[in-house]
């Protein structure tokens, strides 16, 4: 389970149960970009399932990448973006990370759009 499709399938497959629906992705350089859609906005509790997922596929064989998420309202418009570092996943499975570093660190990645819904960015824009 080495490519990005195969953890965006596994997104795709198991958080439309939670109401986050993957709508489309793209990879930049080392970067998997992934864009959902959700009734509940940019909050906390879809941004834990997305990150369970990730962890649970990473458990799977899947080889961490970097992922940044932009998250859209059901009517289209954007509302915000995050990310997940590739290393942040490592460092929890080697037990260098406790689960409320990685959640902080998940947390301080949350970029709100400043009147959503707004503008959809570019990818990359905005970002580190």
């Amino acid at each position: 389970m080495g490519s990005s499709p195969a953890v965006v399938e596994r997104l795709e497959r198991n958080l439309m149960s939670l109401g986050i629906y993957v709508e489309r992705h793209a990879r930049e350089s080392e970067t998997i970009h992934v864009e959902y859609e959700t009734a509940a906005g940019l909050t906390n509790g879809d941004l834990g399932n997305v990150c369970s997922e990730l962890r649970d596929t990473h458990e799977a064989g899947w080889k961490p990448r970097d992922c940044r998420f932009w998250v859209f309202d059901t009517d289209g418009g954007f509302v915000g973006q995050w990310a997940v570092r590739a290393g942040w996943l490592r460092a929890l499975d080697r037990e260098n990370l406790s689960e409320t570093d990685f959640s902080t660190l998940v947390l301080s990645t949350r970029e709100p759009a400043d009147d959503p819904p707004a503008a959809v960015p570019a990818f990359g824009e905005g970002t580190d």
